[in-house]
């Protein structure tokens, strides 16, 4: 059977257009990190965005699991740009990006099989 038999085709293209954006943002925050030239804590920083990427690849297969972690990972962006000091147009684009990846998220939820419990 198809993986993506069943798949509304536009959840399923949300889901993904989500996770590329969620990789774009990932690459973006790493070249401001080097760009700005902020070493003190940016290889934590730096490690911390790249472990995003393995969860966006196996939500891109559709682990539910991985998908949630994106969630988590967008959520923590979002309270860190809003929170964080520093110059305040690069808060503003992250933060952004972070809501709409999420609304791109939720939006994207139909590309997962719906939960059926069993009855006892």
């Amino acid at each position: 059977m198809e993986p993506n038999a069943g798949v509304p085709p536009a959840a399923l293209h949300k889901l993904e257009l989500a996770l590329a954006v969620a990789v774009t943002e990932v690459i973006l925050q790493i070249a401001v990190l080097t760009a700005r030239g902020a070493w003190s804590g940016a290889p934590l920083r730096i490690g911390f965005l790249a472990a995003k990427l393995p969860f966006c690849y196996f939500a891109w297969k559709r682990g539910p699991g991985a998908y949630l972690a994106v969630w988590l990972f967008e959520f923590g962006a979002v309270i860190a740009a809003s929170v964080v000091h520093g110059a305040l147009l690069p808060r503003i684009v992250f933060g952004v990006i972070g809501v709409v990846t999420m609304v791109l998220l939720g939006r994207g939820a139909g590309a997962f099989p719906p939960v059926e419990w069993r009855s006892r």
